[in-house]
């Protein structure tokens, strides 16, 4: 007998399979773990998960920068582990990770551990780069339990949690303006590396400030390509490693950005890229306040069409670290200190993960005023808090 098309045995069957969950149901168990938990693999060992790591986007893996700790051996402390950042991805069902073609998709190649609730694939999880990666099941995972003791571990509030309102800004104005320096002797290095040569009748500073800016406007997208793309508009000629979004055809934000780059250079070379920006920083007629400084860079840019958020993150990341590096060239202290002081004025860039993630791991209710505390953000989480070395962190070390 059927019933619209199915068997009354197969319908039987499939009212008496229970229902697997879906996939949020996964992420949920995820972030409720607690912290520094081990967690039993199913090739053996365990991992203890340090942080759990921020929200992936809507393309690639579920987790990013998760800080975890792989131990082969029955003895936490005594053990040799490796201790690692990447990323993580859920799954209801093992197999979901090739029915999903995450093992021929490069996108993967950074995932560190794979999250499952089922184990129905007798196949390792592989990555597109060959490398397997290590399988737990929250099935094995008693809910509100954690499993071992903390024998090892930092202590379970962060330091960087522990600061009130005053240290915290104090902090972040610091970090802030070391990531100010660390770009601009960055940029001075790469002024020292040009070869004239390789720049036919272009000035080394527009070149050098030119291939920043390209590579600026990539932030959030495909930096190397864009780099690469104002290569080849400078000189005519070079190779691009990748197409933007490994496709052909630019994203519609890349075209118009590209368009923006082709915009500064065909209007700016004649006069000057640097020169043109230099204005801006030393005005005539005794005009150095920070907020006619500031609106003046800011129409130089919206002539070329980029809009004022973009702008900004262009100023506080290259133009005002470049103009640092050159008051460093040539013992302009009234430069660098144009260029400083504007730094600390600048009112504020557009969020990103970054801050966002910061400002959780710090407990903010809102992000801090100011660029210069902004990036004081992003300075702590690339040089420690990314991989929770709090040891090395400023404010572990007690250096504020």
């Amino acid at each position: 007998m059927t019933y619209q098309g199915l068997s009354i045995p197969l319908i039987s069957a499939r009212c008496r399979e229970p229902e697997l969950p879906y996939e949020y149901e996964v992420a949920r168990r995820w972030w409720e773990l607690p912290r520094s938990i081990y967690l039993p693999l199913r090739q053996g060992g365990r991992c203890q998960v340090l942080f759990a790591g921020r929200p992936g986007g809507a393309a690639g893996p579920d987790v990013r920068d998760a800080v975890l700790r792989f131990i082969s051996g029955p003895d936490p402390v005594l053990e040799e582990a490796e201790r690692v950042v990447g990323d993580v991805e859920f799954h209801v069902r093992a197999s979901d990770w090739r029915s999903h073609a995450h093992d021929v998709d490069p996108t993967y190649n950074n995932v560190r551990l794979h999250i499952v609730l089922v184990c129905d694939d007798a196949q390792p999880t592989r990555r597109q780069d060959g490398r397997v990666v290590p399988t737990c099941s929250l099935a094995d995972v008693p809910l509100g339990h954690k499993l071992v003791s903390l024998p090892l571990v930092e202590e379970m509030s962060w330091p960087c949690q522990q600061l009130n309102a005053r240290q915290r800004d104090t902090m972040l104005r610091r970090a802030g303006l070391l990531r100010f320096e660390a770009r601009s002797h960055r940029l001075l290095e790469e002024l020292h590396a040009m070869n004239p040569a390789q720049f036919p009748g272009l000035d080394t500073y527009d070149a050098c400030l030119f291939l920043a800016l390209a590579e600026a406007l990539g932030y959030g997208r495909d930096r190397v390509t864009f780099r690469a793309l104002g290569l080849r508009l400078l000189m005519g000629r070079g190779e691009i490693a990748e197409p933007l979004g490994r496709s052909l055809c630019p994203q519609p934000l890349d075209l118009t950005r590209l368009h923006v780059l082709m915009n500064l250079l065909a209007r700016w070379r004649d006069i000057g890229i640097w020169r043109t920006l230099r204005n801006c920083l030393c005005p005539t007629h005794g005009q150095s306040d920070q907020a006619r400084m500031l609106a003046n860079l800011r129409a130089r840019f919206a002539s070329i069409g980029l809009s004022q958020a973009r702008t900004d993150i262009l100023l506080c990341n290259v133009v005002l670290p470049f103009a640092a590096a050159i008051a460093l060239l040539e013992h302009n202290e009234a430069l660098a200190e144009h260029a400083r002081a504007l730094y600390l004025h600048h009112p504020g860039l557009p969020s990103n993960y970054i801050t966002r993630s910061m400002c959780r791991q710090l407990q903010l209710s809102r992000e801090p005023h100011g660029s210069c505390q902004q990036q004081g953000l992003h300075y702590i989480y690339q040089q420690t808090c990314r991989e929770k070395h709090c040891h090395s962190c400023i404010i572990g070390c007690q250096r504020i």
